[in-house]
């Protein structure tokens, strides 16, 4: 399967203009963060079929600075670090807005756990926002990766990658 147009950039069903990630829903659907060159989340069924797209460029509620990372819970929410606007938006499976989590810094990196926690670069946090805890010695992180184990790889833009083990 492919999703966008090689070669050819846009902001249609079928094109992407820099896209920054890819997350699965808990049903196969799939979704797509378009954030260097836009601003938008796009939604494809399991097979690729396009659903629905929504955000535009902006700071308000919905709106994206970056769109760089996103998640998907059991429950369907979708969890979108605003990488330019400091900030975690959440949505439901059709893009209305149901939170944001303010002041959370430039997220670069996103991971969700088997029991529903968020990692938002170093820092682990609930469903809610609330922060759980954070990685000794690291910071920032362009990737986050949480393996079966609950060990914690963190990708470093400096590069390195550091790996957490689960205490």
């Amino acid at each position: 399967m492919r999703l966008g147009t090689r070669g050819v950039s846009g902001t249609s069903a079928t094109t992407f203009n820099l896209p920054t990630d890819v997350a699965f829903a808990p049903d196969g659907d799939i979704y797509v963060t378009d954030g260097y060159g836009s601003a938008r989340v796009v939604k494809y069924s399991s097979d690729g079929k396009y659903l629905l797209q929504w955000g535009r460029r902006g700071t308000g509620p919905g709106e994206f600075g970056l769109p760089h990372n996103l998640v998907a819970d059991a429950q369907g929410r979708v969890y979108v670090s605003d990488r330019d606007n400091q900030r975690i938006e959440v949505f439901d499976a059709n893009g209305k807005l149901l939170s944001e989590w303010k002041d959370t810094g430039g997220i670069s990196a996103l991971a969700i756990t088997r029991d529903g926690h968020i990692w938002t670069g170093p820092v682990v946090r609930d469903s809610t926002g609330k922060a759980l805890g954070r990685l000794p010695d690291a910071s920032g992180g362009h990737g986050v990766s949480v393996a079966e184990s609950g060990d914690v790889y963190l990708a470093q833009v400096r590069g390195a990658v550091q790996k957490f083990v689960k205490q």
